[in-house]
């Protein structure tokens, strides 16, 4: 049997400036829980820049990135009975889980020891490609189904960055009773501002490096707004504490004097260096820390779902699907120039 042949858009190495290349690799058979996606819109993540630089140190080459995407499916495995050709679905940094672990069995799938990621991951022997890609094939399980008042290109960046910062919200049950600040209003942090707002927490305050985004700020749904410079100001002021955004000049310090005795830091943001933490800041307030990776196709279903009723959507910047589009795309990335996110648009690679 021939097997298919796919193109995508690959980094052969590591890189530092947008410099992606036409790829052609042929498929691994399809599975018999798999389904095939014909990709239609791909968020670029900043995600994909530390695995296109290496920054991360864990990248492996050639690398085609794309982990937040929807399309319509164009195949389906022999015994996938839950998706048909021609659904529209969309797929998550994870592409694959064991279905049997305790976490699949607890509704943490994205946390099974066997996951295996949609892009740079391992199935079989062979490397997972992305969204960057023409087709990707995935676990049934992962493929969901996107509510049809989602358009494609609003959708795809809900699929990671949504899900992100959405499931604090869920597993802490946050809501009216509570204070948020977010830090960073940029790819992430935007969307956290949303759901705080659609989740009528009775104070929303935003927290950016400038004072540029405090228009945005307030119409993406903060009560408040301030800058880095002003922390001062809004001392132990928040219940959660959303870092969306941080770097090497972070006053980690400043940032947990803003949140309230018995409070929680939730970490979104991961940097490419260490994270200088002051451990009496956690012991004396009680202050507590907790990540969010993503998360299960069980979340992914919910929050969509949310979407949709709520009416939180990226904002997006739109680039085409030819190579020199989707090397614009990631410089836009690469340059700190994302407003908020950016979609690759349109079926087919060059």
């Amino acid at each position: 049997m021939t097997a298919d042949t796919f193109t995508g858009y690959a980094a052969l190495q590591p890189i530092d400036a947008p410099t992606l290349e036409s790829y052609t690799f042929e498929a691994r058979p399809l599975e018999e829980d798999e389904v095939e996606i014909q990709v239609q819109a791909c968020g670029i993540c900043g995600s994909d820049v530390h695995h296109l630089t290496n920054g991360w140190g864990r990248a492996t080459y050639p690398l085609i990135p794309g982990h937040e995407f929807i399309g319509h499916i164009t195949a389906v495995g022999d015994k996938v009975t839950e998706h048909k050709v021609g659904e529209r679905v969309g797929v998550s940094p994870v592409s694959r889980s064991c279905n049997e672990c305790e976490q699949c069995a607890t509704q943490h799938r994205q946390l099974c020891p066997s996951k295996v990621t949609t892009y740079n991951g391992k199935y079989k022997g062979q490397m997972t490609y992305g969204g960057y890609a023409d087709r990707v094939r995935v676990q049934s399980t992962w493929a969901i189904k996107v509510p049809e008042n989602i358009s494609s290109e609003e959708g795809a960046p809900l699929l990671c960055a949504g899900v992100t910062t959405y499931l604090p919200f869920k597993h802490q049950n946050i809501g009216e009773k509570h204070s948020v600040g977010v830090v960073g209003i940029g790819g992430l942090g935007h969307l956290a501002v949303q759901w705080a707002r659609a989740k009528n927490c009775k104070k929303v305050l935003a927290f950016s490096s400038s004072d540029n985004k405090r228009e945005e700020a307030i119409k993406l749904g903060a009560s408040e707004f301030a800058t880095l410079g002003e922390v001062d100001k809004y001392q132990q002021s928040v219940d959660y504490l959303f870092v969306c955004g941080s770097g090497k000049s972070t006053n980690w310090d400043a940032l947990l004097s803003l949140i309230k005795l018995r409070g929680t830091l939730v970490l979104l943001d991961i940097p490419e260096q260490p994270v200088p933490f002051s451990a009496p800041a956690f012991v004396y307030k009680h202050i507590s820390i907790i990540g969010s990776y993503v998360g299960s196709s069980e979340d992914l279903h919910e929050m969509l779902e949310f979407a949709s009723k709520t009416g939180v959507r990226p904002w997006i910047d739109r680039v085409g699907n030819s190579l020199e589009e989707v090397n614009r795309g990631v410089g836009i990335i690469m340059d700190g120039k994302a407003h908020y996110r950016v979609v690759i648009c349109g079926e087919g690679r060059q």
